[in-house]
This record gives structure tokens, C-alpha cells and sequence, in this order.
């Protein structure tokens, strides 16, 4: 009797014979476990890293707008002072 269409010869596989004993395999988790643990206060330590330097950021966006802000300031009363007028008439026209 034929084999019905798309079934195949299975082998079983044979259990992985253990090579380690019991105490190998605790200090291999004792030391996975102590790189997570040296892992997880680097990433700490790290995103710590990161929040400061977004304040740093931060500060600096403003200083610059600020000084961008006294030298917009700066070279309006500049072209106030070279058209003559004054303030008042700067007023009117812009009104």
C-alpha cells in the first residue's frame, strides 16, 4: 500500500547526552546572571548619561535663541537709527 501523498520517514531523536554536571552548569548561570546584573547598571548609568545630555541640549537651544533674540533686537534699533525716525513714527506706519 502506497504512502499517503506528503508523509515522510520520521527518524526520533535521540535525547542530547548531558556533558556537564550540575555544578558546571549553577556557575555558568551564577556568572549569566552576573553580566546581566553588570548589563543592567550600565544601561542605568547610561540612560542617566542620556537624560543629561537632553538638559544640556535643552540649555543650549535656549541660549542660542536668546542670543538670536538680542541680535534680532539689536539690528532693528540699528535700522531705526540709519531711517531717522523715530519710534513713534515706525509706530504709525506699521499700524
Amino acid at each position: 500500500m502506497p504512502r499517503p501523498k506528503g508523509s515522510k520517514n520520521k527518524k526520533a531523536t535521540a535525547p542530547a547526552i548531558v556533558t556537564s554536571s550540575v555544578e558546571e552548569i549553577e556557575q555558568k548561570m551564577a556568572a549569566v546572571e552576573a553580566e546581566i546584573t553588570s548589563l543592567s547598571e550600565q544601561l542605568k548609568n547610561r540612560k542617566d548619561e542620556l537624560k543629561a545630555l537632553a538638559k544640556e541640549k535643552e540649555a543650549a537651544i535656549a541660549a542660542a535663541a536668546a542670543k538670536k533674540a538680542e541680535e534680532d533686537k539689536q539690528a532693528i534699533l540699528d535700522a531705526v537709527e540709519k531711517s531717522g525716525k523715530s519710534i513713534e513714527e515706525i509706530l504709525v506706519l506699521l499700524k
